[in-house]
């Protein structure tokens, strides 16, 4: 697939060579990249060594006609004879004008685009890459619009084009490295990009076939995992090497690294909006590979100096040869000197029988010099032997005192279990007697029930009697009765609805009495909640005034004692501490519970010895520092290996959130509150789930620290073989002492205070409620009380309206004696009613009291379990205080042992040198009696002279002598055959260097023809992109013109979007609005593009700062330029919408990626399912 140019000259290709005629357009250089290597299916790639050029301060740049600065750096030879003086571009009006009658040359229109054979991109797939599970494309082979909302990948399919066909992960401008693109939470990310291979010229369609998938497979921890695989169109891996990858690249001229091939969002936006006038010359030359073409010729350049370079080597080595051959001349010549040399190895001979003896007496030297050092480091292993011993002694003390605090806190533990036992009983008396009250009140209540029933069937029989009686005395009597039933009736329906209200009256008490219980605990828990509330907000004045205070912390007198320890000279190590300053917190959210963990440990120092310690207490004394509150503890030097000792690394430790700048803080926060096995995890259920759903805790672990779901504090989770033991952690309301991030710490208390806010909040609405509630109970038992008061009245009346009733019938004669004996009767069951009524009201009153009672009893028996747990908890601490003494004392056990062993070590390396000087004593007697047998009278040796030198030199006189001897035995026939050899040997130098001189002089010749078709190509390529630049803003009505500067390198645009300005010159960028720059650097874009001999063109977010008209001019000016390339493939990426009459084109495919948002609803959906 042949690179084509706006002229319709096939642009050479690592593939292709296209020869053209002699007319005077086909000698102008059309090639877009380096020829050196001639091999035409790979080549070396030499874009990493691109000569970069800095990019100009856009405030800083001087105007376009202004004149180079006199303090440029001068210029090398190389740049001297590439530009020949720019004379090449003088006749630039001459060549615009041709550059313009061959853009007017040119059909409108080349007909139907051609579909590309090969070396287009079919698909591009991304798994867990950026923030990305699965990214898939099917791109078009012609014209390929992306569209989609932030988010959705658009981008991410450029990025993913370049970094799996070999791209860097910096040119991408998204990441420094590959491990930044793999999608968080994952750990390993794929990209995939298939190549179209078919056609003639396909690359290796024999073991590829019809497409190439080129996949990159690399991993969060920097590990490039797989690496490269390239597969064939049958998905079988050919070959894992990403040079494999480079000449697929190389041979589809894809120039994936390319700044104006590939334009990313970030240099989109600077190349189309915020480039100065050296950046856009830089994506200029290296768009146009004019930069590639320079930094070749510059290596053959400096290939051809460093050739140079050989010649004063090889005219040396000639000059040797020569010298050879004359010394081969006149061997025969040289026998003089024989008799010095036989002296000199007598002398030598001596030299070398004394020389043996030297040796020896300076090895023995050696070994009484190690015997004194190691007497000199005797006594101080020997002392911290001492020391280690006084160090267990006092852990051996530390741990007695521990166990016996331990057997004291389990003393009370008995006492309180009886306590308790006496609580639950009188508890369990209380609840009988409240369950006894229960059943009388129900069987009250069914004899009232009874009761109730017998009055209804007393009144059903007095009105039959009275109906018999009505029918045998007449109307008047029976009306009378009528009268007396129906009030008597109503008494009996108002006795009933008092007796309801006043059963209602001790409910709405009971009610109030709740409500009002009810408000106690809330109004506690609002007022403590504006105590935490004004805490934290006293705790960030605090934090923002510690900034420059950071022994604000600390004891007043703090600063004086750190003064007195830097002026003491008697320490043997200074004392590191406060341990809190060099204590970082990496999450500050942990800082309250941590600050309680540790308590007074961040107060204290660590020494290294005793005498330390002594002196450290004496300084504390004197500086009125409560020691107390400033522990001292005793460090060791060598460092604690905890490999294999902590948790899994899903866990974070309290070591893990700490960054300990001192090793023996590190071991002494680990000897003492073991915190590379303490968890710390955020949720509650989480950290049951770690701690408690398992049948063991994880491996490592101690205890588990979490946030408490309701209380403003921490909680502590322990599984011991006896079972699960819980305890709060309260949070640290002093100043804080671990070192954070100022900015972060604030931030997390403001968060903190937010939050707490919002619950206070709460709780004042449910204040409220209650509050309210208890208002309506009692508007409702003030209700209930004037309505029982009414009723009764209402009944008092009634009743006396009976009365009158009665007396009247009285007065009839012939009363019924048995009528009488029911209303007699009636009044009784009436009267038991009230009385079992009243009883049931009494027992509702002592259930109420016998309830309070029990509650009481609860609240004590809480209170004695609350006793119970602290004794618990005080017993688990002291257990804990006795473990930590127990494992102190093993590690110095440990320490110990390691000293004795290395004691005894130096005292058995010492007997050892003592034996072996004394070999060395008798090896140096037996030295002096065979040095005395070849010379009685000693040798001495010179300085600098010893056994090795002595001998070197002797064997080498020796040498020297037999090849005298020898030399001198020769006959003339080797004689005569030497000298020819060196003869010979001469003769080829002398061509090798003549042959190099002819070699220089060819590749001067061809650098200097290369040079000039690199400076016709640049005059070529300017011209035409400068002419371009016209024709496309004539598009709109726009003129303008495109300034490019080689000798200064830089480039720019001047624009005049207004018809009606008839100034020749246009505007400055500066001076164009958003929408007319952008439409401006798009025409450059497109212009410099028609000088490219890529197959793949690609543009992201090109119209993001144009208005609706210069948007759909730009579209339309992407698209018509498009099809005029022949066998190009255009990816154009953009957030707006795409004409409607581009996207029904055939040979445009619209991509719309999936909204963000959309998709995770999808995703949420289908998880759900």
């Amino acid at each position: 697939m042949p690179a084509r140019t706006i002229n319709n000259l096939g642009a050479e290709s690592s593939r292709k060579r296209h020869h053209h005629g002699e007319d005077e357009e086909a000698e102008e250089p059309v090639p877009s990249r380096s020829h050196l290597n001639v091999d035409s299916r790979k080549r070396v790639r030499l874009s990493d060594v691109r000569d970069e050029t800095p990019a100009a301060d856009p405030h800083d740049e001087p105007e376009y006609q202004a004149p180079a600065s006199p303090n440029s750096p001068p210029r090398t030879q190389y740049e001297l004879m590439r530009d020949n003086g720019f004379e090449h571009l003088q006749n630039e009006v001459a060549d615009d004008h041709k550059a313009t009658q061959r853009l007017r040359m040119r059909p409108n229109r080349l007909g139907e685009n051609v579909v590309a054979e090969n070396g287009i991109l079919e698909l591009v797939e991304c798994i867990n890459f950026m923030c990305h599970t699965r990214l898939h494309c099917k791109l078009g082979p012609l014209l390929n619009f992306i569209v989609g909302e932030n988010g959705s990948g658009k981008s991410a399919i450029l990025t993913a084009i370049t970094l799996c066909l070999g791209g860097k992960a910096s040119s991408t401008n998204r990441g420094g490295a590959l491990k930044d693109f793999v999608k968080e939470g994952t750990e390993r990310a794929i990209l995939r990009v298939q190549i179209k291979n078919q056609g003639v010229d396909a690359f290796k369609h024999d073991v590829y076939g019809d497409s190439i998938t080129v996949e990159r497979h690399f991993t969060k921890t920097g590990n490039s995992g797989n690496g490269f695989k390239v597969k064939t169109a049958t998905g079988a891996v050919h070959s894992t090497k990403k040079t494999e990858v480079e000449e697929i690249v190389e041979y589809y001229a894809l120039q994936v690294d390319n700044p104006l091939n590939v334009l990313s969002q970030d240099n989109a936006r600077q190349f189309l909006n915020a480039s100065t006038k050296a950046q856009k010359y830089k994506f200029f030359i290296e768009g146009v590979q004019l930069q590639q073409l320079d930094n070749d010729y510059k290596l053959v350049a400096e290939s051809l100096s460093q050739t140079e370079a050989k010649i004063p080597d090889l005219e040396q080595q000639v000059e040797l040869a020569k010298a050879e051959k004359a010394k081969a001349e006149r061997l025969l010549e040289t026998l003089e000197g024989e008799r010095s040399l036989r002296e000199k190895i007598n002398t030598m001979r001596l030299k070398l029988a004394w020389s043996r003896v030297d040796t020896c007496e300076k090895r023995l030297e050696q070994k009484q010099a190690k015997l004194a050092e190691l007497s000199s480091k005797l006594t101080p292993a020997e002392q911290d032997v001492n020391l280690k011993t006084q160090a267990l002694d006092q852990a051996d003390r530390e741990l007695e005192t521990a166990k016996a605090k331990l057997e004291r806190a389990k003393e009370e533990e008995p006492d309180l279990q009886t306590k308790v036992e006496e609580a639950k009983v009188h508890y369990d008396a209380m609840v009988a007697d409240l369950i006894q009250v229960q059943a009388e009140e129900r069987e009250a209540h069914q004899n009232w029930k009874a009761v109730a029933d017998q009055v209804k069937d007393f009144g059903r029989k007095i009105a039959e009697e009275e109906r018999r009686i009505q029918a045998a005395h007449g109307g008047a009597q029976a009306q009378k009765i009528k009268d007396r039933d129906e009030a008597q009736a109503r008494a009996h329906d108002l006795q009933q609805k008092i007796d309801s209200k006043r059963q209602q009256v001790p409910h709405i008490e009971r009610q109030i009495n709740d409500s009002a219980r009810a408000l106690i605990p809330i109004k506690e828990r609002v007022t403590n909640k504006q105590k935490e509330i004004e805490a934290v907000k006293r705790e960030i004045t605090k934090t923002q005034q510690q900034l420059g205070e950071p022994l604000a912390a600390y004891d007043r007198n703090m600063p004086k004692l750190l003064k007195a320890i830097e002026d003491d000279k008697r320490f043997q190590h200074k004392p590191i501490g406060p341990l809190g300053t060099v204590v970082h917190l990496h999450k500050p959210e942990w800082g309250a519970i941590l600050e309680t963990y540790f308590g007074n440990s961040l107060n204290g120092f660590v020494v290294y010895s005793k005498t330390d310690m002594n002196v450290l207490a004496d300084l504390m004394r004197r500086c009125s520092v409560d020691s107390n509150r400033s522990p001292i503890f005793v460090g060791q030097r060598n460092p604690l290996n905890l490999a294999g000792k902590e948790p899994d690394g899903e866990f974070d430790t309290i070591l893990r959130v700490l960054k300990i700048d001192n090793q023996a803080v590190r071991d002494t926060l680990v000897i003492n509150h073991t915190i590379e096995q303490v968890l710390l995890i955020p949720k509650r259920t989480a950290a049951q789930t770690v701690m408690i759903d398992g049948p063991a805790p994880p491996r490592n672990v101690k205890r588990c620290i979490t946030f408490h779901d309701s209380k403003n504090e921490g909680l502590s989770i322990e599984r011991k073989p006896s079972g699960i033991s819980t305890g709060p952690v309260r949070m640290w309301n002093q100043s804080k002492r671990l070192k954070t991030e100022s900015a972060s710490q604030v931030a997390f208390l403001k968060e903190s205070l937010l939050k707490l806010e919002s619950e206070l909040q709460a709780l004042r609405v449910e204040y409220r409620r209650v509050q309210d509630e208890n208002s309506h109970h009692k508007t409702e038992l003030a209700k209930t009380k004037k309505e029982a008061d009414d009723l009764a009245r209402q009944l008092q009346q009634t009743e006396l309206e009976i009365a009158e009733i009665e007396v009247a019938l009285d007065e009839w004669d012939g009363s019924d004696a048995r009528l009488q004996s029911l209303r007699e009767q009636l009044a009784q069951a009436q009267e038991q009613k009230t009385h079992h009524g009243e009883q049931v009201t009494g027992l509702v009153l002592a259930k109420d009291q016998k309830n309070g009672l029990a509650e009481e009893a609860r609240k004590a028996l809480k209170a004695q379990k609350l006793q119970l747990k602290d004794c618990e908890a005080r017993v688990r601490k002291a257990e804990e205080k006795a473990k930590s003494a127990e494992d102190n004392r093993r590690i110095l056990v440990t320490h110990k042992n390691d000293s004795i062993t290395a004691y005894n070590l130096l005292k058995a390396e010492q007997q050892e040198i003592e034996e072996s000087i004394g070999r060395e004593n008798d090896r140096i007697a037996g030295k002096q009696a065979d040095a005395i047998k070849v010379c009685a009278e000693r040798v001495y040796l010179l300085e600098g002279e010893t056994e090795m030198s002595i001998n070197t030199q002797y064997f080498a006189l020796r040498a020297r002598y037999d090849k005298m001897i020898n030399r001198r035995q020769l006959n003339e026939a080797q004689v005569i055959d030497q000298a020819e050899k060196a003869r010979q040997k001469y003769t080829e130098t002398v061509s090798i260097l003549n042959s190099i001189v002819e070699y220089n002089e060819r590749m001067r010749k061809s650098l200097s023809q290369r040079l000039d078709k690199w400076r016709k190509f640049q005059r070529y390529i300017s011209s035409q992109s400068r002419a371009n630049f016209i024709y496309l803003l004539s598009e709109r009505g726009y003129r303008g013109k495109l300034l490019l500067d080689h000798k200064r390198r830089l480039l720019d645009v001047q624009v005049e979007p207004d018809k009606t300005e008839k100034r020749a010159s246009g505007r400055s960028t500066k001076t164009l609005s958003g929408g007319e720059k952008s439409f401006s650097s798009i025409c450059l874009l497109l212009s410099i593009w028609e000088a490219m001999g890529s197959p793949l063109r690609c543009l992201d977010e090109f119209d993001v700062f144009m208005d609706n008209v210069n948007r759909a001019v730009s579209q339309n000016m992407l698209v018509t330029a498009a099809r005029k390339s022949v066998n190009r493939q255009y990816i154009f990426i953009t957030p707006n919408a795409i004409d409607s009459k581009i996207a029904l084109e055939k040979d445009v495919r619209l991509i719309r990626l999936t909204d963000p948002r959309q998709q995770r609803l999808t995703d949420n959906m289908a998880s759900t399912s």
